[in-house]
């Protein structure tokens, strides 16, 4: 397919290819959406929207305007839970670390008709967090402090638990879905606002030779917003994006879900099964990495055979049904579940790797140097093991929240109930 647009000399932004008619509105900064939300900076981008920061300028306050794609789905699922969320009245505090939906309208463009959403301000997801170049901060070399990492996993299944007394499932639960919350920044001045996060920097979308793009492309694309010093964060956690989720009662099926492989729950790739307690594997999976810097499962390809086979290193053999309709366990296996051996050194191809072992490790290859931004006492220090009573407990949480079958493993109330949890 030809290009539209001459490629652009930084990859931060979103899929240029995208500003055509059904795609990405054209922003520019300064433009007023709804007659009222100045556009300030940009926060983000994805496969199917742009996130920008703006300024209320009748109720003088800051927002985060997400505008969708035209004709995309995803957003009207996301405002339909949002809305019905906050509904609700309930003290349950687990409704507090939910993104609140503080508006919404539609925007006609040149690339159609684009839901937009209007949301609290809130700092950068855990996993930006966590791989932070531009502040030194490298995924797996430093961590939050345990008592800030324990009071995000104590308010992440607080979260999560509300939802799932709704009888609603987020569907795409991931460390890129859970933010910081900022401290109060409404008295802020624009220039303060800027001075924070960065003047805005930009790069000409320029037509590829040949054609004219017309009115779909903006002059420019904005490159994201640098992230704010960490004494602009609080400890709290906002669980976000729900453009995934599902009615409990009603779950699609798992190729309808965009969850990346290393959350999924094992039945997902076997039974086309989604439910509450596929989601309860996926959080679970969240905290380790919440607490630990890094995921518990990674997959370099991409693909769920590695991730089968990291289960496997962690838990044992597959039950029965799902090890013989598994094509990819030869790969690493023989046909009792044993791990293929290697070379003159005789070395296992999937070594076993259980959750005592992974939980010694974490803090053994923090890297010499990091910091973040003037807070570095939010972090955990170089070098820092989980204590051995907290360890013990960490583990109990995780065996009991990761069992192969669905039925047997903790529900997120029981979650809620659990020592490494609650203390």
């Amino acid at each position: 397919m030809s290009r539209r647009y001459l490629p652009l000399g930084v990859d931060t932004v979103e899929d240029i290819e995208g500003y055509q008619p059904g795609g990405y509105h054209p922003v520019h900064l300064g433009d007023t959406f709804d007659g009222k939300y100045k556009i300030l900076h940009k926060l983000g981008s994805g496969g199917f929207s742009t996130t920008w920061l703006a300024r209320d300028i009748v109720g003088k306050r800051y927002y985060a305007v997400k505008i969708v794609k035209a004709g995309e789905t995803a957003a009207s699922t996301e405002m339909r839970t949002l809305s019905k969320l906050a509904a609700i009245q309930s003290d349950d505090c687990g409704k507090h670390h939910i993104r609140n939906l503080a508006a919404h309208f539609t925007l006609q463009g040149p690339n159609g008709l684009h839901n937009c959403l209007v949301t609290e301000v809130a700092g950068p997801s855990l996993n930006r967090l966590y791989n932070v170049i531009g502040h030194g901060y490298a995924q797996g070399s430093r961590r939050l402090r345990a008592d800030i990492a324990r009071t995000a996993t104590r308010q992440l299944v607080q979260a999560v638990h509300f939802l799932h007394s709704q009888r609603i499932c987020h569907g795409d639960l991931t460390l890129s879905n859970v933010l910081l919350k900022l401290k109060p920044v409404d008295d802020w001045t624009e220039d303060e606002v800027l001075g924070r996060l960065g003047t805005p920097s930009t790069q000409d979308l320029v037509a590829a030779p040949g054609t004219d793009p017309g009115d779909s492309a903006p002059g420019y694309v904005v490159e994201p917003a640098s992230m704010p010093d960490a004494k602009y964060f609080t400890h709290d956690v906002l669980l976000v994006d729900f453009g995934e989720a599902f009615p409990a009662d009603s779950p699609p099926k798992p190729e309808d879900i965009g969850i990346p492989v290393k959350y999924r729950a094992p039945e997902t790739f076997f039974e086309s099964k989604v439910s509450p307690a596929s989601e309860a594997w996926s959080l679970a999976c969240v905290l380790y990495e919440i607490r630990a810097g890094d995921p518990l499962f990674t997959s370099i390809m991409g693909g769920r055979d590695e991730i089968i086979m990291q289960m496997m290193q962690m838990k044992g053999k597959l039950p029965g049904p799902w090890w013989s309709s598994w094509e990819g366990r030869s790969r690493w296996f023989d046909d009792n579940g044993k791990s293929h051996r290697e070379g003159s050194e005789d070395i296992s191809t999937a070594p076993e790797y259980p959750l005592e072992g992974m939980i010694a490790e974490i803090g053994g290859e923090d890297e010499e140097e990091a910091f973040f931004g003037s807070e570095v006492s939010k972090l955990e220090p170089k070098d820092t093991k989980v204590p051995q009573d907290e360890a013990e407990s960490m583990r109990d949480f995780l065996e009991a929240a990761l069992k192969w079958a669905p039925e047997e493993r903790l529900t997120v109330a029981q979650m809620l109930c659990h020592p490494w949890i609650t203390g």
